[in-house]
């Protein structure tokens, strides 16, 4: 019988006659069973939406469905088309291999919407033609590759890590096909592809072979450079039934925000035999459209519930449920089917049959099955029931945890996010602020070859003070960091012959240790201390935490546990929840709420600013939706009676979970059982509500949230002194915001809010000019007579900004042309483009902020930068807006701060006076004290461990750090012949030297080999180098010298002798036997911890 309900569900139920009739009422849950339902792979479909975004998650629930159902049915999602073939490499790539698929291996039913539809492609010819396949052992010279996938439009980078872009390095050639999941690695024999290989656009590394590779064009959007062509071409030869979802709603939204493509639209629809899917509005306008075989359970079960906060919610979903399906069975006839989406539901859905009396009932069963919500079947009198309508909980639709190919890196996927290896926050262009660790701060002038002692040497180029220039050798590219402050202030450049530097930093190593001190003091003192332990976690909170529509990612779930841990201890939780803009930290703390009400205390939400207290209350509510939690605000948004009413609320315990500003730490405010206090952007606090948080701290636990990103360096500095989670990969399906910075045109506007509406988005037009604002927005009304266009700005009266911004949030306005008021926090998925004007204007970690506006869904987002015609930029403005469209991969906030010079982050964390240490010895530098300050408060003596500042000084005469080294002498280098780039070859230098283990360098070799091939012998000799440094560190030596036969080894002020002489290594030995006799020495030694 276990199978018997999937045959019953998904037998056909049309014939030919039904096409063009319709069938309806169908809503987003039934949809996707129906599509099964038609049997795909018999006739394909092709699935028409309104939107992108109802075509995704429809292709979701179509997955789910088919998963249960045992069905191969292959689907396809067409992603809209983009104005230009630059502004989106990873979606237009994604369409492009869509487009490809369909004259190659066409799916069972293809997912679109009707503006993706109707936009221009490239030519079928065009997409035949620019198609080929490289394979291992056929002739193709590399320079000839790269001349076709230049010809192709992809992009010559220097790592390739998106699709549509290749890199080549002599006989190997890297390239990320938009065809494809993975880039490849292509070593070429002369003029033969010798191998294949996968490689980790987060790690450089390989990972695995492939025999084959297919390289398609690179955008599936016509542009200038192909032939032009419609989607309609490609589905000539596969000849699928056409099934627009809601059609009254397609025609509407193109005649509303694309009317020229309303008779194009009409035309495609002649010319394919199709069957609508209608709503109940359709469907009773119809009056011949035939009845779906099955019904969607969710809207039973929510008419059925009482709406408000009754603490008995769920019970009485229960109930109401287990009476219903108890008639159905028994009294009408029906066969039940329990879905449970994990085999550890299995228990309680037993419980539950049995708390109905169905539990030996044969008429009801149990299957494992994950889907979206259950559905209602007379026709066939069957009955599915999901976790959603056992358990009263909301119905969504969990996101798959797949990714689209043609995210910025693995990282987001969590894979490279702890990856100690690679760090570039510290990345140097010429012309950089850097400092050095024994001469400060300079300015790096690149790389150039100095000639000293008959021989020729890489140099590190760098500037000081009265312009004074030194060169430094590329083996000490470790002691020379990217110089950020910590403010706007002038950066100091320091003299080198001065003893200066030596004093600054040793008072940045003073402040550091006292400031490391106390925070380990007070740690200390708060786990003394007693707080409340939270129960863990039972069946309410594993349901509210499966009703997130999403996947998590690993970050994510680490950070959910971390913070539950501290929850269940009896130590009073102070936590510190860091991550980007839009990487998911509400919902962890919307889980830690739920987790403290259901425990029967209260919790604080506070913010910053009325608007984000808003915004947090709308998102509250619509999330905590059908559970038994009520929320309230307290904001100037607010009248004073309903202040009133909220204080009281509090007071008595009727209020689960308070949202407010300011307002919620005056003196008049007093919660009967408060349990946790969630602190969204603590920084943003003035210094009299700062004290007065203190003070709650001790009552309560504590969360406190930040999007000012935290940078690794300083995290990995302060472990172990203040409880962190960091959220450091992106949220599943999320792709990175494209950045456009363009002249102020009107023609750029009208085309970039068009494109928005026309796929059901809203917009952000930023004005940041309260005089001219409503001149701003009379413009956009002129171009988009049937927007629905709104205002906001903080000038306006309370009642007005909150009406503005509800009706926004509410998707009740099309286009906000707003100040920078929504610079902070909101979180509206459906807004996706944002328009900023006078971008020159705004500091860069302003334009971060309003651009993480948008991007928070799985659709593709867009920033345009609008700049002055006529006009000559500033030097600051052009390196911010240079900035801006450098960094606009996912995880950017980190190297933005940066850039900005403003480690905003430092700051807010560990206060003024240590922002002052920043500026004066740099970021990464002052990171590198406080790792070493931290390790030696800890006592930890294992210097494998240590900072660069610790590292061991090498002063060996036999070794040239050179290509070509003097006569007996040994070479130790990384030439530029075999790694070109300057850029890569300084990060290989500077990764070398912070390595902590020699399986670490190993490592390295490997890289090194897989992604530039065959190591020259100086480059295997100046990683043997590497690891005498590790070595020499291990065993506790400061300096090894080498000169006249004599090894001397220091530590802090002692010469240490081995069986009490002075090593000797006799000058007549090769170079190469002298540098092995020193490992010998040192392995002899006893380990510094010993």
């Amino acid at each position: 019988m276990e199978n018997s309900w999937k045959r019953d569900l998904f037998s056909p139920f049309l014939d030919e006659k039904a096409h063009g009739r319709g069938i309806g009422p169908v809503d987003e849950i039934s949809a996707p069973p129906l599509f099964l339902a038609l049997d795909p792979r018999r006739r394909p479909v092709l699935a028409v939406f309104s939107s992108f975004a109802e075509a995704e998650a429809a292709q979701t629930g179509f997955h789910l469905w088919a998963a249960a159902a045992g069905d191969e049915s292959r689907s396809l999602l067409l992603p809209d088309g983009t104005p230009t073939d630059r502004m989106a490499a990873s979606t237009d790539g994604l369409r492009a291999r869509v487009l490809h698929s369909l004259l190659t291996e066409p799916p069972d039913i293809l997912f679109a919407s009707a503006a993706g539809l109707l936009h221009p492609a490239p030519s079928v010819k065009a997409m035949k033609k620019s198609s080929f396949t490289v394979r291992t052992g056929m002739e193709l010279a590399p320079s000839r590759m790269a001349e076709l996938l230049v010809e192709l439009d992809y992009d010559d980078e220097e790592t390739v890590t998106v699709p549509g872009e290749f890199s080549r390095r002599g006989g190997i050639l890297d390239v990320f096909s938009t065809g494809a999941d993975r880039p490849v690695r292509i070593d070429f024999f002369g003029d033969t592809v010798d191998s294949i290989r996968y490689f980790s656009p987060a790690t450089q590394r390989s990972e695995g072979s492939a025999e084959e590779y297919e390289i398609i064009l690179r955008t599936g959007s016509a542009n200038g450079n192909c032939e032009t062509g419609r989607v309609s071409d490609y589905l000539a030869g596969w000849k699928p039934l056409i099934v627009p979802v809601f059609p009254a709603g397609i025609r509407s939204r193109l005649e509303r925000f694309q009317p020229e493509a309303v008779e194009e639209w009409d035309c495609f629809m002649k010319s394919f035999p199709s069957l609508p899917f209608l709503d109940a509005a359709e469907t009773a306008q119809s009056g011949k459209a035939r009845t779906p075989p099955f019904f969607a359970l969710h809207g039973q079960l929510e008419k059925a519930l009482p709406e408000g906060g009754e603490k008995n919610f769920f019970e009485l979903g229960k109930r109401w449920m287990q009476s219903s399906l108890k008639r159905w069975v028994e009294a009408d006839g029906y066969r039940a089917v329990l879905l449970s989406g994990a085999e550890g539901d299995l228990v309680h859905f037993r419980q539950w049959l049995s708390e109905a009396g169905l539990e030996n009932d044969p008429h009801v069963s149990l299957e494992q099955s994950c889907l979206p919500g259950g559905l209602f079947c007379p026709r066939r009198k069957l009955v599915l029931l999901t976790e959603q309508e056992i358990f009263a909980s909301p119905s969504r639709m969990r996101l798959p945890s797949s990714r689209k190919a043609g995210s910025k890196t693995e990282e987001s996927e969590g894979e490279a996010a702890d990856d100690p290896e690679i760090d570039s926050s510290g990345d140097l262009e010429e012309g950089d602020y850097a400092v050095h660790l024994n001469l400060g701060v300079c300015i790096y002038r690149g790389l150039s070859m100095v000639q000293a002692g008959g021989v020729r040497s890489e140099m590190i180029r760098l500037e000081f003070a009265d312009e004074e220039v030194i060169h430094v050798p590329m083996h000490q590219a470790y002691l020379i960091s990217r110089y950020i402050g910590a403010g706007r202030k002038s950066v100091p450049l320091s003299s080198a012959r001065s003893s200066k530097w030596g004093k600054t930093l040793a008072t940045a190593a003073a402040s550091v240790r006292n400031m490391a001190y106390d925070m380990l003091r007070l740690q200390a003192v708060r786990s003394s201390m007693k707080g409340t332990a939270f129960p863990e976690d039972g069946l309410e909170q594993r349901l509210f935490e499966q009703a997130f529509p999403f996947q998590e990612t690993p970050d994510q779930l680490r950070s959910a546990e971390e913070i539950k841990h501290d929850m269940e201890s009896e130590k009073p939780m102070d936590r510190l929840l860091c991550g980007d803009v839009g990487y998911g930290k509400t919902e962890l703390a919307m889980r830690a709420a739920f987790k403290c009400v259901m425990s029967g205390r209260q919790v604080a939400v506070l913010v910053p600013t009325t608007v984000l207290a808003q915004q947090h209350y709308y998102s509250f509510l619509q999330r905590f939706a059908g559970t038994p939690v009520t929320i309230e605000q307290l904001s100037r948004f607010r009248t004073k009676a309903e202040q009133a009413r909220t204080l009281e609320l509090m007071k008595t315990g009727g209020a689960d979970i308070v949202i407010g500003t300011h307002r919620l730490v005056q003196d008049d405010v007093d919660f009967k059982n408060l349990g946790l206090i969630i602190i969204d952007e603590e920084q943003r606090f003035g210094v009299l509500h700062k004290e007065k948080l203190k003070r709650l701290r001790t009552s309560a636990d504590v969360l406190t949230m930040t999007a000012t990103p935290i940078p690794r360096t300083l995290y990995l500095s302060m472990s172990g002194m203040r409880e962190i989670s960091t959220i450091l990969s992106a949220p599943v399906r999320r792709m990175p915001v494209q950045t456009l910075i363009v002249q102020d045109d009107p023609a750029v506007v009208r085309n970039a809010v068009a494109r928005e509406l026309q796929r059901g988005g809203q917009v952000y037009f930023v004005y940041n000019r309260v005089k001219g604002i409503q001149d701003a927005a009379g413009k956009l009304q002129a171009m988009f007579p049937q927007a629905r266009i709104g205002i906001g700005h903080g000038q306006m009266a309370e009642e007005e900004l909150e009406d503005v911004m509800s009706r926004f949030i509410e998707n009740k306005i099309d286009i906000l042309v707003c100040t920078t008021i929504i610079e902070s926090g909101l979180d509206i998925p459906n807004a996706n483009t944002i328009i900023i004007d006078r971008a020159d204007r705004f500091g860069l970690a302003e334009l971060y902020q309003l651009r993480g506006r948008v991007g928070r869904w799985t659709r593709q987002a867009y920033a345009y930068l609008l700049l002055p015609k006529h006009g000559i930029l500033t030097g600051d403005a052009r390196q911010r807006i240079a900035a801006m469209r450098r960094y606009t991969h996912l995880g950017a906030g980190f190297k933005l701060a940066m850039s900005d010079l403003q480690i905003r982050g430092a700051g807010n964390i560990l206060g003024a006076e240590q922002s002052g240490q920043i500026h004066a010895v740099g970021f990464h530098l002052y990171c590198e004290l406080l790792r070493d300050c931290i390790a030696q408060l800890n006592r930890k003596e294992d210097r494998r461990e240590a900072s660069i500042i610790s590292l061991p000084d090498l002063r060996l005469d036999f070794l040239d750090h050179a290509e070509q080294p003097a006569a007996g002498k040994l070479g130790a280098a990384l030439p530029a012949g075999y790694i070109p780039s300057e850029k890569l070859r300084f990060q290989a230098y500077r990764r070398l030297a912070l390595f902590r283990t020699a399986e670490q360098i190993d490592s390295f070799e490997e890289e090194l080999r897989d992604r530039f091939g065959k190591l020259p012998e100086c480059a295997r000799n100046l990683l043997s180098v590497a690891k005498l440094r590790l070595l020499a560190a291990e065993k506790g030596i400061t300096t090894l010298s080498v000169y006249e036969g004599k090894a001397i080894l220091e530590k802090t002020h002692t010469v240490v002798k081995p069986n009490g002489i002075i090593p000797r290594i006799p000058d007549i030995m090769r170079p190469a036997d002298r540098l092995e006799r020193l490992f010998r020495i040192l392995r002899e030694l006893p380990d510094a911890r010993s």
